[in-house]
């Protein structure tokens, strides 16, 4: 299994385009909302009276950057599809390793490679915020940081494994990814905050399992800023202000009068990992080649 995690890792980054490919795309989301997002973002809070909006658009925005990106990553980095599609399972079955130990390498290699370019996408989230006047995250933070991450990845490469072992060839396989790719952003919640969605759309997005990781690293990256910015809310109005900017932002996700915990959204990703891998192991149990 651990010959299988290698190899798959090394071919992904043996192929320059392909990696640089998921360093661009970081690039382009950020310079994206550099230009175009953070001031139409910011221009929302103008009506309640924050100061510096922008810190907190900032944080917002980033937090949910950094949450969709193992999926858009792992999505380019799969490489059972094009492995099927040479034949080169019908070697890996012939081997004394049984297809779940198959399976779970894969999906290793997938998670591993996601959360490398992931955390360099942590790492520049964080200069974009610092050297825009956001503060630097403490080391505790940055810590929780990374253990979302990990938890998160595990749980999307789970979900994008399970959705390739039914596609047997490349170009099917582009399409989907263009699919998924483009709705990914709006299914969990980071380019239209969660208020400005229909009820029902909204709920969807907070039932969604990746999203959950958006609202725990959306917590992380503007707590500072939403002290920044009520400052000067009147003391008697700033609890009502800051639970609203938690709510419209999908800061902190609730059901009626139940307001989701970090454990919770944990148990959530947590869950759907296991779940899709033995989702995922019970089809290529099922393959025929």
């Amino acid at each position: 299994m651990l010959a299988l995690v290698k190899r798959n890792i090394k071919i992904y980054f043996r192929n320059k385009g392909a990696w640089l490919a998921s360093l661009l795309t970081v690039f382009i989301i950020v310079g994206l909302y550099a230009l175009f997002l953070g001031d139409q973002l910011s221009k929302g809070f103008e009506g309640i009276g924050l100061d510096s909006p922008r810190l907190l658009t900032d944080g917002w925005i980033m937090a949910g950057i950094i949450s969709i990106m193992p999926l858009s990553i792992s999505l380019g980095a799969v490489s059972i599809v094009s492995d099927r599609s040479k034949g080169l399972f019908k070697d890996f079955y012939c081997s004394p390793v049984s297809r779940s130990r198959i399976t779970l390498g894969y999906i290793l290699s997938l998670a591993l490679i996601s959360f490398f370019i992931t955390l360099i996408g942590f790492i520049l989230g964080e200069i974009y915020i610092v050297v825009n006047g956001g503060e630097l995250l403490s080391l505790l933070n940055m810590l929780k940081v990374v253990g979302i991450i990990a938890i998160d990845d595990l749980a999307t490469t789970s979900i994008v494994m399970f959705i390739a072992m039914f596609i047997t060839t490349e170009g099917a396989y582009t399409a989907v990814c263009t699919v998924i790719g483009t709705i990914s952003g709006f299914i969990t919640g980071i380019y239209i905050p969660v208020g400005s969605l229909p009820d029902s759309v909204a709920t969807a997005v907070k039932c969604f399992p990746i999203s959950h990781a958006g609202s725990m690293l959306r917590q992380i990256f503007t707590e500072s800023a939403i002290t920044e910015c009520t400052k000067s809310v009147p003391a008697e109005l700033k609890p009502d202000v800051i639970d609203q900017i938690n709510s419209e932002m999908g800061i902190i996700y609730s059901f009626g009068d139940h307001t989701v915990t970090d454990f919770e959204s944990i148990i959530v990703l947590v869950a759907t990992a296991a779940v899709f891998f033995v989702l995922t192991a019970f089809a290529a149990r099922r393959k025929k080649k």
